[in-house]
């Protein structure tokens, strides 16, 4: 403890400044990590891959395919080891006990018993052997325990909100999180949709026994796919079709930013723009520690030179202050560690989409200490070798710390963390920007004073008398209903061959009055009517860009649906049914007609200005309860529908927050810089500002000299970090259909922030030197 007694307040503003850095550098790698291990996190993950296909249209990919498509693949290479499908569903499933029902929705998916050949399972009881008919499933430990505790699953029946009944056959051990096979259920596909050529709403995964023959093997899927392709086509046609599909590793299929898949992505550029700013974070801490140690040498050289006369060897003095910054190092890394702790128990562990305790998190935590101890050593390093080399009657007389050399050191460093500041600072207020441009952009209807409820099947195979109960209540003025969210990346995929031409299409069935609900506006064509529910086949209503696609619909075509060809009656004017990273697309609004797939699952109720939302919701809750007696009102979710659209950009919410984090951090770092500057050039001052003072100068013009060095400082970094930063905002809006203009504001912010902030901790940290007594500073120089 010694040695840090003797290196007082810089000690301390060291600590400070590197265990702020390394906290927020370490919460943005437990980000990093969940993304670069995704999907990387499994025995042989190396050997998976997704098929993809741009058949439907010259949009993005899609990774839809028939199951015809599908089986034909299995038999296109002997490099082929397995294709496992699936399709994914996420569903309410009722458990019974006695007379009693209870209702738990569940991640789940249908899937081929194939798919257990691609990924490997451990199984904590039965196994994938029986997974082989259709009525089999087989489901996590986790609900498992929850749906029956401590007793054996196996042998045990669930049914599903569409009434069918499954068998559980296996358990098995719980998944990653951040991993494509994470669901709680999967539930056999048996021979379902085998011969469907026009069903596209399967993904299929394929391992190879060789990865390094992709290629390869991609070329021969081509050649078999193309026996579905028109024979009279062209080679332009032809080649345009092969080109059309491809095979994407699984862990890169997770950055994917081109295609159509209900699954969870990330954008590369944002998990790099994580890693990096952590390492810059690191880097400013960095550069704090050498700034100081360059400063202080002044300061340690009597103690330097003293224990050389003794006999002290050079190397001797340098590994005393390497100790010192390895252990400063290491006091500044476990109190970032506290600080994660006692972060991770609050909202802003949410930011970040893995846990922050720090028992998930020990390679991350190693990496740190690691990063930490060579950083803060090697930054230690080369003052430790000038303080030792010099002889100390020359470094007393000419210090480092007032030399030329000592002074642009030291300057370029601070400045180079002014330069840090602000490209954090206009990025946080960019990714704000941007986020709050996708929020406030009109989605073409309505969405205040409208509730979004997970009614759940069994109500809604009850939606009209559900309603007459709604409606009931004067707080409620209409209610609609619909197989999915209004806004949701992941609705019903349809592929159709029309006229030998493949088309494609996301669809929402709904209920008749779904358009009057949300002010949807008709553009040809007529809405939908009551009298639709009982026509055999349905009807759709397509979007403007469905036509504009597919120019050889019109009102009146026919169109496959889910019992024969249903008729397009009307086409609505386009609006927002995704969140805004993604273009507007083909949609078909559907009434099932007479003979529906399933009940709606989603209920939308339209409320009076003004209404409490505790009662509204407590009233839905015990009408829905009323018609679904298994599930408890507190299963029953009611959200306001523009709050579920404003978390939909939960994303990128948490990244600006999280470089909000970083900007402030960094901001930081640097007043401590500055701090540290301008108390060890004050030291040196003091005989220049006694002469000015004595010869009539104000405490004003002081303050006033000493400011003008760090605001031109600022003012040259905001030069340099401007033109980048408008170049990473640009580079990084690319990845959104709608994007919002950078601002000018946000530039004049930033400045005059730092600006502000830098006269304020100058003036208070120069205040001193500034106002003392000439007479006195002049005797103890």
């Amino acid at each position: 403890m010694k040695v840090f007694r003797k290196t007082g307040v810089s000690t301390l503003i060291n600590i400070l400044g590197m265990s702020v850095a390394f906290a927020a550098a370490m919460i943005l790698m437990v980000q990093v990590r969940w993304d670069t291990t995704y999907d990387a996190n499994f025995e042989g993950h190396e050997q998976v891959f997704r098929m993809e296909n741009n058949w439907m249209d010259d949009g993005p990919f899609s990774a839809m395919f028939s199951r015809p498509m599908i089986e034909l693949a299995k038999t296109a290479s002997p490099n082929i080891e397995a294709i496992g499908t699936m399709m994914g569903l996420g569903k309410q499933v009722y458990s019974r006990e006695g007379d009693k029902e209870s209702a738990i929705t569940v991640p789940s998916v249908l899937v081929d018993s194939t798919l257990f050949r691609v990924f490997p399972f451990e199984w904590v009881e039965g196994s994938a052997k029986d997974f082989t008919s259709a009525g089999t499933a087989v489901l996590n430990e986790a609900f498992a325990e929850l749906f029956f505790g401590n007793e054996s699953a196996l042998g045990k029946i669930l049914q599903d909100g569409d009434g069918t009944t499954v068998r559980i056959v296996g358990v098995f051990k719980n998944t990653p999180r951040n991993y494509s096979m994470h669901f709680g259920i999967f539930e056999n596909l048996s021979d379902r949709w085998l011969e469907e050529t026009s069903e596209w709403s399967f993904t299929p995964f394929v391992r190879l026994k060789d990865p390094s023959q992709a290629e390869e093997t991609l070329s021969a899927l081509r050649d078999t796919f193309q026996e579905f392709y028109n024979e009279n086509a062209s080679e332009e046609e032809l080649e345009k079709f092969r080109k059309g599909v491809r095979m994407s590793r699984l862990h890169d299929a997770h950055f994917e930013r081109d295609v159509r898949a209900n699954s969870a992505s990330a954008n590369k550029a944002i998990t790099l723009t994580l890693a990096v700013i952590a390492l810059l974070l690191v880097l400013i801490a960095i550069i704090n520690f050498i700034n100081f140690a360059f400063a202080e040498i002044p300061f340690r050289i009597k103690n330097i030179n003293t224990r050389k006369v003794l006999g002290e060897s050079r190397g001797s003095l340098i590994g005393r202050q390497l100790l010192h910054a390895g252990l400063i190092a290491i006091i500044a890394f476990a109190i970032a560690c506290l600080i994660i702790h006692a972060v991770a128990g609050t909202s802003w562990a949410s930011y970040v989409s893995d846990s922050l305790a720090l028992k998930d998190n020990v390679g991350t935590l190693a990496l740190m200490l690691g990063i930490a101890l060579i950083s803060a050593v090697a930054a230690g390093l080369a003052p430790a070798l000038y303080s030792t080399s010099q002889p100390a009657a020359l470094v007393l007389k000419g210090s480092y710390g007032t030399s030329v050399k000592g002074k642009a050191l030291r300057n370029l460093l601070v400045g180079l963390q002014f330069v840090l500041s602000f490209l954090f600072i206009l990025m946080a207020l960019f990714v704000g920007v941007q986020t709050r441009y996708m929020i406030k952009k009109d989605m073409g209807f309505p969405q205040e004073n409208i509730l979004q409820v997970w009614c759940g099947y069994y109500a809604g195979a009850a939606h009209k008398p559900l309603v007459d109960k709604l409606l009931q209540n004067p707080a409620i003025t209409d209610v609609a209903f619909a197989d999915n969210l209004i806004v949701s990346d992941g609705k019903m995929g349809w592929g159709r061959t029309v006229d030998g031409k493949q088309i494609y299409t996301e669809v929402l069935p709904v209920s008749d009055d779904f358009l009057q609900f949300f002010d949807l506006q008709m553009v040809d064509g007529r809405d939908f009517q009551p009298s639709d529910n009982q026509n055999e086949t349905g009807c759709m209503i397509v979007n403007e860009t469905f036509i504009q696609m597919y120019p050889q619909f019109h009102v009146g075509s026919l169109m496959g649906g889910h019992e024969g060809d249903t008729q397009i009656v009307g086409i609505v004017k386009d609006f927002n049914f995704k969140s805004l990273q993604h273009a507007m697309g083909p949609l078909a609004l559907y009434i099932w007609g007479k003979n529906p797939w399933r009940n709606f699952s989603v209920m939308y109720v339209k409320t009076v200005p003004g209404t409490d939302f505790k009662e509204i919701s407590d009233s839905i809750k015990d009408a829905v309860c009323a018609f679904d007696p298994s599930r408890e009102p507190d299963q029953v979710k009611v959200r306001h529908l523009d709050e579920w659209i404003e978390n939909m950009y939960q994303s990128e919410q948490s990244l600006g927050k999280l470089i909000t984090i970083a900007s402030f951090v960094a901001l930081l770092i640097a007043i401590i810089g500055i701090i540290g500057l301008v108390f060890f050039e004050t030291q040196f001052l003091r005989k220049e500002i006694a002469v000015r003072r004595v010869n009539g100068a104000t405490v004003g013009s002081i303050l006033k000299m000493i400011h003008k060095k760090y605001l031109i400082m600022a003012g040259v970094s905001f030069v340099l970090a401007a033109p980048i930063a408008y170049w990473l905002m640009t580079a990084w809006r690319k990845g959104f259909a709608y994007q919002a203009p950078v601002p000018a504001w946000i530039f004049l912010v930033a400045l005059l922030a730092v600006a502000a902030i830098t006269l304020a901790v100058v003036t208070l940290q120069s205040w001193r030197a500034a106002s003392a007594n000439p007479v006195e500073s002049l005797k103890n120089e």
